[in-house]
């Protein structure tokens, strides 16, 4: 299922780490809605089945802050645990007509939530753009640190499965290792990117990729995002 929330904002600078922003409005809503809920997915380091992206009217990202000129962003947040997306609805209409502080300088109103329609994917072969860039991050559980690859790297679709086969074989069993693995993922038209994400800057890759797959893969990537931080407002991904 896939939201659209429209907010207004008081002001025409937003921060540019504006992830995080959205990121504790969603929790506001949570914490109001269903605080037991944000308890389950923000208490500990669990991970999230939704994906997000933010969408500026008339903005222009400068060195310190957005500059959002027609004072409205659009939040299109997507997962495709039913559950969860009722839920989330729930939340974010919690929020209408409250103004939320976003910095000292700007506050944001949810002025309306909708439903929107997701296109049924029809073969095994699909095109997608992205919405929130792809992040494709090598986590190294002993020493904690990240490594991240753009679209042009070697390493970049053998961990992009990696990370699939890891987040969905509790859901799926062990079995979808094989259906990973016979994956075609191609990059047709994408670009580097550099994403501010709390205090590190993340390289990833915008653009449009072609993704050939079993149907249930091609439709977790649509409805829950691809690639790591999803939950984080990265690899949201439309069909062309």
């Amino acid at each position: 299922m896939r939201l659209k929330i429209m907010c207004d904002l008081s002001n025409e600078k937003f921060p540019l780490n504006f992830r995080r922003k959205i990121l504790m409005v969603f929790k506001t809503g949570l914490k109001k809605a269903y605080p037991e809920v944000f308890e389950d997915l923000y208490g500990a380091n669990r991970q999230k089945d939704f994906t997000f992206a933010v969408y500026f009217q008339d903005g222009v990202f400068g060195k310190e802050d957005i500059t959002v000129k027609g004072k409205r962003l659009i939040i299109n947040f997507s997962t495709g645990n039913a559950e969860q997306a009722i839920m989330f609805y729930n939340a974010f209409m919690k929020l209408r007509r409250e103004q939320i502080k976003i910095s000292d300088v700007c506050q944001l109103e949810v002025k309306s939530v909708d439903m929107v329609r997701i296109a049924p994917i029809e073969t095994n072969s699909i095109v997608l753009h992205t919405l929130s860039p792809i992040v494709c991050r090598d986590h190294n559980r002993e020493t904690k640190k990240d490594w991240f690859y753009m679209f042009e790297d070697e390493k970049f679709i053998p961990i992009l499965k990696r990370n699939l086969r890891i987040k969905l074989e509790g859901k799926y069993g062990s079995f979808i290792a094989q259906d990973i693995e016979k994956m075609k993922i191609r990059p047709i038209n994408m670009k580097k990117t550099v994403a501010q994400h709390y205090d590190i800057s993340i390289v990833c890759s915008l653009g449009l990729i072609e993704i050939e797959a079993e149907k249930y893969l091609l439709e977790h990537i649509v409805e829950s995002g691809f690639g790591a931080l999803t939950g984080m407002g990265f690899g949201m991904l439309a069909q062309q």
